[in-house]
């Protein structure tokens, strides 16, 4: 056996010994754009192979649950917020209907939770649905706080909000479209 061949053998003994999803780094470096791919395309297989339930990661990490109890109290304040602004804008405690004033209270909430992410670059897109509840949440129990601390909400509200609030719900209670339900 000549040298030729013995380099040869060497090589393909070394190559051999290689872990099999090793990358090789020769040749060029990559671009900006075959990185950017190479990472969406490792990003595809990994939702691939979640979606079909083959994940190595456990199912719920401490950081994952922390941001949708994150998501759902973002919810509950844009809730508070939105109350708050509407009392401010219109100063009148009572509406025509609790129905129209739901329906007001969720959509300046829902506008006021969009605001607070896109203020602080939040990526929420998975747990719209915690924001929701937590919005939800809140426009149904936000009164409970209002009976338990009433000075508070005078200061933050008003006087005749405060006891418009008092005289038209119980404490307690889950509120859902001028019904009461005990809690």
């Amino acid at each position: 056996m000549d040298h030729q061949q013995q380099d040869f053998f060497n090589r393909m003994r070394r190559v051999a010994h290689r872990a099999p999803r090793s990358t090789f780094h020769d040749g060029p470096a990559e671009t900006r754009a075959q990185q950017r791919n190479r990472r969406l395309n490792e990003m595809l297989e990994r939702n691939k192979a979640e979606a079909r339930g083959y994940t190595s990661e456990p199912r719920l990490k401490t950081s994952q649950i922390a941001a949708w109890v994150l998501a759902l109290a973002l919810g509950v304040l844009a809730a508070f917020l939105a109350r708050f602004l509407r009392f401010q804008v219109t100063g009148n405690p009572a509406s025509t209907s609790p129905d129209i004033e739901f329906a007001l209270d969720v959509i300046a909430a829902i506008f006021v939770a969009f605001l607070i992410r896109e203020a602080l670059s939040l990526s929420a897109v998975k747990r719209i649905g915690a924001q929701f509840a937590g919005i939800l949440l809140a426009m149904f129990t936000m009164h409970n706080a209002v009976h338990a601390m009433p000075s508070t909400f005078e200061g933050l509200f008003s006087r005749d909000w405060v006891q418009h609030v008092q005289q038209t719900t119980r404490a307690g209670t889950f509120n859902v479209l001028g019904r009461s339900y005990d809690i």
